[in-house]
């Protein structure tokens, strides 16, 4: 028996799943409706559902989604009934790097099965990167996030942290995965109709779900995919903040560890390259200047 529990902002979208997962779900079921046009961050709705549900199975989606498999409840019971399984979830990653970023680390470690498509309702494409069944991952994109209410109760949402609807996917899943094991799942198929949006709150959430939790997870590390991640970040920090000292050393607390030379030349040179051009960066963060 599974409580689902959505944060709703969009009738049309809510309405489309409601009836969605009346006719695909096959288990029994009940569905806690969070509104939420702009009132709360993401975290305190889930949190609001999560003390509402009556069942033993918790699961978190996004309103702008479709299930496109048959039967998938009774598939998610018997995931999460398997011993010691933390979330199941339909995209996440294996690796986590130093730098603030999504889940999305890289090809190599990503896993996900999932239709993607957009809000313009244009032709969705099947990102299907699974090996197996159940793919061990830590991070778990917050499109469909299912846990036992027991975990939960352990862990919860960041409320206190997050208050956006940013980063509180990560944040979670990072701090589930310490203690229990997470997985991406290939045989329960949704269709989600909206790509993210990679904005200012974004950024500033992970930085704080980073700060918060810190990056040692892996054993070995990956030095291509971490200067991959860390410029990844500066590109992202710098549309929003200008080049500064300060903001220089800010960023610095998240320089990789065991960068090969040829990877750590590679930031330092892109380092300079910011310097260099801080005058134009810093005048379209602010025309004012």
């Amino acid at each position: 028996m599974i409580s689902i529990i959505i944060s709703s902002y969009l009738p049309h979208y809510f309405s489309a799943l409601q009836k969605n997962i009346a006719e695909t779900i096959g288990a029994t079921y009940e569905i806690i409706k969070i509104d939420n046009p702009g009132l709360m961050g993401i975290c305190e709705a889930y949190n609001k559902g999560a003390n509402r549900a009556q069942y033993d199975l918790l699961l978190f989606i996004h309103e702008d989604i479709l299930f496109q498999t048959q039967n998938w409840g009774e598939k998610l019971i018997s995931h999460l009934n398997e011993s010691k399984t933390g979330i199941i979830g339909v995209a996440g990653s294996s690796y986590v790097p130093s730098a603030p970023s999504s889940w999305t680390v890289s090809e190599k470690y990503n896993f996900a099965n999932i239709l993607q498509g957009s809000k313009e309702n244009t032709d969705s494409f099947h990102i299907h990167t699974t090996h197996q069944n159940r793919n061990k991952v830590f991070a778990v994109d917050g499109v469909f996030i299912a846990i036992n209410k027991e975990n939960y109760l352990n862990f919860k949402f960041n409320e206190k942290l997050l208050k956006g609807f940013h980063g509180y996917d990560l944040d979670f899943s990072l701090r589930v995965s310490k203690k229990l094991q997470n997985y991406v799942v290939d045989d329960i198929l949704i269709e989600h109709f909206s790509a993210g949006n990679l904005n200012k709150e974004w950024m500033d959430n992970n930085i704080l779900v980073k700060q918060n939790i810190g990056s040692d997870f892996q054993k070995e590390i990956d030095s291509e995919t971490e200067t991959k991640v860390f410029l990844g970040f500066l590109y992202n920090y710098y549309k929003y903040y200008p080049v500064n000292i300060k903001n220089i050393l800010d960023t610095l607390r998240f320089y990789p560890k065991k960068l090969n030379f040829k990877d750590q030349l590679l930031i330092i040179k892109k380092y300079f390259n910011y310097i260099r051009y801080s005058k134009r960066i810093n005048k379209r963060i602010n025309p004012k200047i």
